[in-house]
């Protein structure tokens, strides 16, 4: 059903300024200064802590026109900085919670903004939407396909609500404008479109059994944590403790670097290619070289997603340019970023949104005017100001984020396989295998042995893009990447994922 029921329709009116009609401005602010949009930031130890500033009086990055209003995080040292982040800038009424539902009953907020740990964005997206909450979900929009789409569905039933993902390069003009430039036809027909995402992952130690919860984290509290994930211990203990950042390296939280750092590229890639969904296939290979550790997510690996229009090939590196080297490769002058290869020329597009043209012997034939990514914040103010979303989409974001859980849901069912029997399997592709040799040349740099570490080979997977599910001739492969939780899960005890709509 898409329309709201009177229940859902008389709390969010209390709750704070839904539309009472299509044609009436929401109410922002009510109890609030100069009217403000009430905001609250629900994570802030990693990214939302850049989100917490933009609503904070005197910050340099403060977004006019909203102000923080509460703040919530399962760990009480998180929580205590924001609270003193709060009254520094003069704020002594700002809300704290542990529990991100708690917060959803506030009266007392319009707008969250959610930067928790991937594995709680869908959920917590979907409980805000209910609640009357206008939602600003980092990326990736979810921890697996299945419930990425019920995020998306959501946001279509409870419509009057303002539904946006942190897939910044969206808000880019630069990036706009390059695309225009690009289906102009002044560089030929399109190839490929290669996004790569080079960045240096330490390995983070080996550990051997569970490890304790940091002083800030009680047994409730990694209940919170954990929400729709298995309820189990950490077990790991590197650099940033048992159970900050290093979980996007397990599979129960996060997918590796394509869904952290690269769900970004993904999403230029896919724009460029011009793919309106799904691929119409999935075939990845890698591994995790260089070190033996805690993680379970591939540190290298290179994902081969094929759209009509053209094949969008993408690279995760983890490891320097060379053994004991922090620099990383480059490709077509970038680090992370976006290649559309042409047939007269390529497009690069940096990290920052920033897109460049040049011709197939590298000369610059123009560089793009216009905003960066750094845009996107304040168009989220747009958005919630205009009632409605015109970059960041939360269905782009969705079909963005299920590439990265494709490309590693490949890779799962994979297989070790001797180097020239991957050689083999790549073979038939140009621009394939292009990145194989590339990722040949930076392991040997790396002094990896693929002989003796054999790389993982995954078979090529067909999509049902209305099911988004996965489809192989052999039906175990099929069922193992489609039963696996990065397809599918639906959450546990009181963290289930309400099912908005029945897919798969």
């Amino acid at each position: 059903m898409n329309t709201w029921s009177r229940k859902d329709f008389l709390k969010t009116t209390l709750i704070g300024g839904a539309a009472l009609a299509a044609t009436r401005p929401r109410l922002f602010g009510q109890g609030s200064a100069n009217g403000d949009i009430r905001i609250g930031i629900i994570g802030f130890n990693a990214q939302g802590w850049g989100h917490l500033q933009n609503y904070l009086p005197g910050s340099r990055s403060k977004l006019d026109g909203a102000v923080l209003a509460a703040i919530c995080d399962v760990d009480d040292t998180v929580l205590a900085k924001g609270r003193d982040a709060a009254k520094k800038a003069g704020l002594n009424n700002v809300e704290e919670y542990k529990d991100y539902r708690k917060l959803l009953e506030s009266k007392n907020v319009d707008a969250v903004v959610l930067a928790p740990p991937n594995h709680q964005h869908s959920i917590i997206t979907i409980a805000a939407l209910q609640a009357g909450k206008d939602v600003y979900v980092e990326k990736p929009l979810s921890h697996n396909i299945w419930e990425g789409r019920q995020a998306v569905e959501a946001a279509k039933k409870y419509s009057k609500n303002i539904a946006l993902i942190g897939t910044q390069n969206r808000s880019s003009e630069q990036i706009m404008n390059a695309i225009a430039y690009m289906r102009s036809g002044k560089l030929g027909k399109l190839k490929w479109v290669t996004g790569t995402c080079y960045k240096p992952r330490d390995s983070i130690g080996l550990h051997t059994g569970p490890q304790p919860l940091p002083a800030g984290i009680d047994a409730n509290s990694y209940d919170l944590w954990s929400g729709p994930a298995p309820l189990t211990p950490p077990t790991r203990n590197g650099p940033k403790g048992t159970v900050h950042y290093d979980w996007h390296w397990f599979w129960n939280y996060g997918g590796g670097d394509i869904t952290n750092q690269g769900i970004h590229q993904m999403d230029v890639a896919r724009w460029m290619v011009g793919g309106k969904g799904l691929p119409k296939d999935v075939m990845s290979f890698g591994g995790r070289f260089g070190y033996r550790d805690d993680a379970e997510t591939p540190n290298t690996l290179v994902s081969v997603l094929n759209y009509e229009e053209a094949p969008l090939i993408f690279e995760v590196r983890g490891l320097g340019r060379k053994k004991g080297m922090r620099a990383m490769d480059v490709y077509r002058k970038s680090s992370v970023g976006v290649v559309a290869q042409c047939e007269h020329g390529y497009i690069n597009i940096s990290e920052n949104g920033a897109a460049t043209a040049f011709d197939n012997e590298g000369k610059k034939l123009e560089s793009f005017e216009g905003s960066d990514n750094g845009a996107h914040r304040k168009n989220w103010i747009k958005a919630l100001r205009a009632r409605k979303v015109t970059h960041g989409l939360l269905e782009e974001g969705h079909y963005s984020t299920s590439l990265c859980h494709l490309a590693n849901l490949s890779f799962l069912v994979g297989a070790e396989k001797a180097n020239a029997q991957l050689a083999d399997a790549v073979a038939s592709n140009l621009a394939t295998k292009d990145a194989y040799w590339r990722m040949l040349d930076h392991l040997k740099a790396n002094e990896v042995d693929l002989d003796v570490t054999k790389p993982i080979v995954g078979p090529l997977l067909k999509i049902d893009a209305k099911q988004e599910k996965l489809v192989h001739a052999d039906q175990i492969v099929a069922d193992a990447a489609n039963n696996h939780q990065l397809r599918k899960r639906t959450g546990r005890a009181s963290f289930v994922i309400p099912e908005i709509a029945k897919i798969g």
